[in-house]
C-alpha cells in the first residue's frame, strides 16, 4: 500500500501539466512532484508548482519514499536598509 499522499490515484487533474521551454517552444510535461525535467532541446527546467504534499512535513516520508524530501532552496532576499552616516 502506498501513502495517499504519494499514490497518484489520489492527484488532481492539474497535478500533471505542461511547462513549456523558454528555449525551443516545447511542451514538457511535469507531474506535481518533479523538481525538474530535461527538454528534447537540452534544457534543463524546474518546476514552477513543485508539490511534495505531506512528504514535506511527515516523519515517514523518508521511509516510505526511500530518500529524503527537501524543498529546493529558493535565494534570500536582500534587505533594503538605508545607510546612516
Amino acid at each position: 500500500m502506498k501513502c495517499p499522499g504519494q499514490d497518484t490515484r489520489y492527484w488532481k487533474p492539474g497535478d500533471i501539466f505542461n511547462v513549456r521551454c523558454p528555449a525551443c517552444g516545447r511542451d514538457v510535461e511535469f507531474f506535481r512532484d518533479d523538481v525538474r525535467r530535461k527538454c528534447r532541446c537540452g534544457r534543463i527546467i524546474t518546476n514552477p508548482k513543485l508539490n511534495l504534499a505531506c512528504a514535506e512535513w511527515c516523519q515517514k516520508a523518508e521511509e516510505c519514499l526511500g530518500v529524503k524530501p527537501e524543498k529546493p532552496k529558493t535565494r534570500k532576499k536582500k534587505s533594503s536598509r538605508s545607510l546612516k552616516k
